[in-house]
């Protein structure tokens, strides 16, 4: 029914719809988790939350991949112009599921919040500060953020359009800590947790989104490569194209990570502000 009130001729329209799909698709998906498995909703509203977007996304990678058949060379410019539409799609879907999980874990006491984003939560966030650049935690942050973007990838490629999970995932947990952060810190120093949180956001919004980039190219050249190769004979010079182009857009996508690790590694030691609020929330 939902993909009825949201039909794909409105999402074509204008992206900003994705937005206000994941807005509302997280707050229908917390909500049911929650009335329905109240002991331990926090996979199962990403979950549900992946599944109401799932025709959506579908509708629109097969649209993608038709681009892809018809393309005799590969330019990572034209790759990038031309699939920017579901790149916004996923992006603008992402904050608004992120932003419904900050919302809560902002207005929600901490028990519930614990309780209710419990895996969440229970992700390890690691950060040191007071360096410029801190070459261990740059290498620990790229190990773990590789990895997401390799399973993404992985798991795009398998299911087609399985990536969504994953992003959804991501999403839910960053949502989740900083808000949490945000009303920690504001709680422990009695101020405004809402003022926090934009604080936060402002900070982390550069490589938070970067980050969510190469995830979404991962998706969505997994997803597209997926259905692409199905069609094409092993071996055939189409098949060799599409191994290529998927090979240079991961490799892209690898080299805005990095970018994005670096300048995550560099606001963890030495924006001072997000410093004092992480001490805050701790205190």
């Amino acid at each position: 029914m939902l993909e009825q009130i949201y039909p794909i001729k409105l999402i074509e329209k204008s992206p900003i719809y994705a937005f206000l799909m994941g807005i509302s698709y997280t707050i229908i998906g917390i909500g049911l988790a929650v009335l329905l498995f109240p002991e331990d909703p926090a996979l199962v509203a990403v979950a549900l939350i992946s599944l109401m977007f799932y025709p959506t996304i579908s509708k629109l990678m097969k649209q993608e991949e038709a681009i892809e058949s018809k393309r005799e060379e590969f330019n990572l410019f034209i790759f990038l112009r031309d699939h920017k539409y579901v790149f916004m799609v996923y992006i603008l879907f992402f904050v608004g599921v992120l932003l419904v999980f900050s919302f809560f874990a902002l207005l929600l006491p901490s028990l519930a919040t614990n309780h209710i984003f419990k895996n969440q939560i229970d992700v390890l966030y690691g950060f040191t500060g007071g360096a410029i650049f801190e070459q261990g935690l740059f290498v620990d942050i790229l190990q773990n953020n590789l990895m997401v973007l390799i399973v993404i990838f992985i798991t795009a490629f398998v299911l087609g359009d399985g990536g969504i999970f994953l992003i959804t995932w991501n999403a839910s947990v960053w949502g989740t800590i900083f808000g949490n952060l945000a009303k920690s810190a504001a709680l422990n120093s009695h101020n405004n947790p809402f003022f926090y949180f934009g604080v936060v956001f402002a900070i982390v919004a550069p490589h938070m989104l970067l980050e969510a980039f190469t995830y979404v190219v991962s998706a969505t050249t997994g997803g597209v490569v997926s259905k692409a190769i199905i069609k094409e004979k092993m071996l055939s010079r189409r098949f060799n194209y599409i191994v290529v182009n998927t090979i240079i857009s991961l490799v892209f996508a690898l080299l805005v990570l990095l970018l994005a690790v670096a300048v995550e590694t560099y606001v963890l030691g030495n924006v001072e502000t997000y410093q004092v609020i992480i001490r805050q929330s701790f205190m």
